[in-house]
């Protein structure tokens, strides 16, 4: 009786109106609550900014501090707050609305109210440890001009409101039950004016799969069951069509599994590949035709229990690393059903997805370590910054020649600070292309004697020896010459940086025909063998203490690598532990040069 489709339509009507309202229900709900909250938060706000207003002039001492008792506790029994309390700026309580408490003068730590003491409104809901009740917590700081000179803090139960969303929920439930009752009426009443027709088509199918063609089903109505009868009178004529339209679609499938970006490896049951798609053999390094070993299936399938997952139908994924190059495969495990099997609660075999997400892992890598990278070379500068301001607020600014050693030190770690933001932004420039390039054919030998001198006169005395080799005639390029003065500083001020004063840099520019070369080598320290390679990462420092003492940030070489490829040139170092480095710029000459497709004369 309950499996006819009679009751199966009006249970499924039941069940649609059910969701319906269980799901308004649920929104709506959601909904009021989450207005509730928003309007008790505005009101505990306002009148905490209201109140905060009031007491900025007995915090500063204008007025009697005796008075704010009385205050608080008038305005707590006005305003409907469960709890007020007032502090100072050191966090020590100075009036409080629940006088039995006992705690004037004493610190009250918590959260909210330590954010609030710098400056920044905060709240918090908890629950009350004796009446367990949902509190609002709300810390407004209390301000005189720019100053932070007390707190008040807030306090207000939310099971009012609670309350009533409970109520609001049984009201909702009620109606709910009624309207299921009414709908599960009428959708039997109306499942009984559907399924009489389609008995008689029903008797009429089967004298017709017995043998008896000559059966017509009579078509009485317009409707869907009466275009339900001509389509089963057109059944036979379709088949054929019918069956040509699937091989079709098998071949459609083959040409997609054939060029799709992902690698497909199908498996049966007892594990075996049934199919391997090619791009499945370019991921697993197999050539055309080759079935994958025993070993490369057990990788894959090592975390995954393929019983189970065969069983219970549920798709997982799983993220590989494949030898022999470490790539990372996102592999996703999906059960499925021969057309034999659709009906049963097992699967047939899984299809294992195979996407290669090594580049974006690599991404994500070098996006955390960049994070890192720059919160650490800000975090050191800050806390001196922190620290020496502390120091002078606390009575050192009095004694000058402290305070001349304080502010100077404070202004070096700024102007690291402000070194360090400027080369971050030429970076990011780089990176989204939004660097004004003014290429002009002029001379780049007057740029490199330009460059040295400027880091003579810095160096002054304390630097070393500096040996420049120029070619006799004027050396002509197409580049941007303030970019690449800085690709020169860069690199001509390290070398001053890690050698000696007693040692020699040399500056060499050639012309290789092809190309322009330009040569820095100097015979300081030196880089280790295994550093050579990443001096070019944002952030690397071979020697971290003595690049912080000459100021620098760890991204010079990496901007000036950016610079010279984006002149379509290339930087290359070379260089070993106590016997100096080499870094060489080559600069290509481009087919515009010298004429002004793409180059203006200077």
């Amino acid at each position: 009786m309950f499996s006819s489709v009679q009751w199966k339509i009006a249970s499924i009507y039941a069940l649609l109106i059910l969701f319906a309202m269980q799901f308004f229900v649920v929104f709506l709900t959601q909904s009021l609550e989450q207005y509730y909250l928003r309007t008790y938060a505005r009101n505990l706000e306002a009148q905490g900014l209201l109140l905060a207003n009031f007491l900025e002039r007995y915090l500063t001492g204008t007025e009697e501090s005796s008075a704010i008792d009385g205050l608080v506790l008038e305005y707590s029994r006005h305003a409907g707050i469960t709890d007020i309390m007032v502090l100072d700026s050191f966090g020590r309580l100075v009036s409080s609305s629940r006088t039995e408490a006992g705690l004037e003068g004493q610190r009250i730590i918590q959260e909210e109210i330590t954010r609030a003491l710098t400056g920044s409104r905060s709240w918090e809901i908890r629950l009350n440890p004796e009446t367990s009740e949902r509190v609002k917590h709300l810390a407004l700081p209390v301000r005189s001009g720019e100053k932070i000179i007390g707190v008040v803090y807030l306090s207000g139960s939310l099971e009012p409101l609670y309350a009533t969303l409970r109520e609001i929920q049984l009201i909702f439930l009620t109606g709910a039950v009624l309207v299921i009752g009414v709908t599960v009426l009428l959708g039997f009443f109306l499942a009984r004016s559907i399924t009489g027709p389609i008995q008689e088509v029903t008797a009429k199918a089967a004298q017709i799969a017995q043998g008896d063609f000559r059966q017509q089903i009579d078509v009485r109505s317009h409707d869907e069951i009466g275009r339900l009868g001509e389509m089963f009178n057109y059944l036979s004529r379709q088949l054929d069509a019918t069956l040509l339209e699937m091989s079709s679609e098998k071949g459609k499938m083959a040409a997609i599994l054939s060029h799709m970006t992902e690698g497909i490896v199908a498996l049966n049951r007892d594990g075996k590949v049934v199919h391997l798609n090619p791009t499945g053999h370019r991921l697993l390094e197999l050539s055309p035709g080759e079935e994958p070993p025993a070993a490369l299936l057990t990788q894959l399938l090592a975390q995954v229990d393929l019983a189970a997952l065969l069983n219970n139908g549920r798709q997982q994924s799983r993220e590989i690393i494949l030898p022999p190059h470490k790539r990372t495969i996102l592999a996703s495990y999906v059960p499925f059903h021969t057309q034999e099997q659709t009906a049963c609660d097992f699967s047939s075999g899984v299809l294992i997805i195979l996407h290669d997400i090594s580049k974006e892992r690599e991404l994500v890598r070098i996006q955390q370590e960049f994070v890192a990278n720059v919160s650490h070379e800000l975090r050191t500068p800050l806390t001196t910054l922190k620290s020496y301001t502390e120091t002078l607020l606390g009575g050192a600014m009095y004694h000058a020649d402290t305070c001349f050693s304080f502010l100077t030190t404070m202004e070096k770690e700024t102007e690291r600070m402000v070194r360090l933001v400027k080369d971050l932004l030429v970076l990011s420039q780089l990176d989204f292309q939004q660097v004004a390039w003014r290429r002009l054919r002029q001379r780049l030998d007057e740029l490199v004697l330009e460059a040295v001198n400027e880091l003579q006169i810095e160096f002054g005395a304390d630097r070393p020896s500096m040996v420049v080799t120029l070619p006799e005639r004027a050396i002509y390029h197409c580049f941007d010459r303030d970019k690449m003065k800085q690709v020169l500083l860069n690199v001509i001020q390290n070398a001053f940086k890690y050698t000696g004063q007693n040692g020699k840099v040399a500056v060499v520019l050639t012309d290789m025909g092809s190309a322009i070369t330009i040569l820095v080598q100097d015979d300081g320290i030196g880089i280790p063998l295994e550093d050579a390679d990443r001096v070019f990462q944002r952030f690397y420092r071979v020697d971290k203490a003595r690049s912080r003492d000459f100021g620098g940030t760890g991204l010079g070489l990496a901007i000036a690598r950016e610079i010279v490829e984006a002149h379509g040139g290339t930087i290359t170092l070379t260089s070993q532990p106590e016997q100096g480095t080499e870094v060489r710029i080559s600069l290509p000459y481009s087919q515009a040069e010298g004429g002004r497709e793409q180059c203006a004369s200077a």
